[in-house]
């Protein structure tokens, strides 16, 4: 109980490849103690679906069939654990973000108030080239926890499904509300950028420009779009990626 209630306390602090591991090797020590201890299956599988969908895993196939064999494990002995199911859609999320709503809904029905399992919601809709639909789960996410630990992630996440419909001002809006909250989460510097550069905004968007080289170092375009590629092979996500790239080059992103 001890090593899960220290990799619970790990896994909400600020995401990065140090703080999961760390996290992850907690729940490895709980398991270690007992191997059939569901949350710590719950913990080391949500572990490794961050280490695939933050790109952090040095084995995307391995990582996924671990996750995948211990939340299936997990969901054996406790099927009615809303929080397995937003992991199980954790690890669909990277590749499959079509299976992984229908994980999303399961926690969801379990849990209606489960504000992470309606933003991760979200976040599959648009990489399933469902932007609009995506807005409501997370405003519902940020409604129920307005100060959650995530919520900047959230308002990044709103951000992109903005971007993704042409909605400037609103992506603009919520990319700087993301940022004010945590100024390291690049995504939101990159969608923000796009958005200067769909609307014409050169002088804004060489000034975060600036402030993402600090924090991501040779950005480019092939890069960006090869990373986005890998999440969804759904066509009207990646047109709506296209077009994202296409603000980023008019802003001044180099190719390659």
């Amino acid at each position: 109980m001890d090593f899960n209630m220290r990799g619970l306390a790990k896994s909400f602090e600020p995401p990065s490849k140090t703080q999961n591991a760390q996290a992850k090797a907690l729940f490895d020590s709980a398991l270690r103690l007992d191997p059939d201890n569901v949350d710590a299956m719950i913990g080391k599988a949500k572990c490794l679906a961050n280490d695939v969908n933050f790109r952090w895993s040095a084995s995307v196939a391995e990582d996924k069939k671990q996750a995948t064999d211990l939340i299936d494990r997990a969901l054996s002995k406790s099927p009615g654990s809303a929080t397995a199911h937003w992991v199980k859609g954790n690890i669909l999320l990277f590749g499959h973000p079509e299976e992984a709503l229908a994980e999303y809904d399961a926690a969801l029905e379990i849990n209606p108030n489960f504000q992470t399992a309606s933003a991760s919601k979200g976040t599959a809709l648009v990489f399933s080239g469902r932007a609009r639909e995506a807005l409501s789960p997370i405003q519902l996410a940020l409604r129920i926890s307005p100060r959650d630990n995530f919520a900047y992630f959230w308002h990044g996440s709103l951000c992109r499904a903005h971007l993704h419909l042409h909605e400037y001002e609103d992506a603009i809006a919520e990319c700087r509300r993301s940022m004010n909250m945590n100024r390291s989460h690049f995504q939101a510097y990159i969608d923000l950028i796009s958005a200067y550069g769909a609307t014409g905004q050169m002088e804004q968007a060489r000034q975060t420009v600036a402030e993402l080289n600090k924090i991501l170092p040779m950005f480019t375009l092939r890069g960006y779009r090869q990373f986005s590629y890998a999440y969804s092979s759904n066509a009207q996500y990646r047109r709506e990626v296209d077009d994202v790239v296409d603000g980023l080059r008019k802003a001044g992103i180099p190719e390659q």
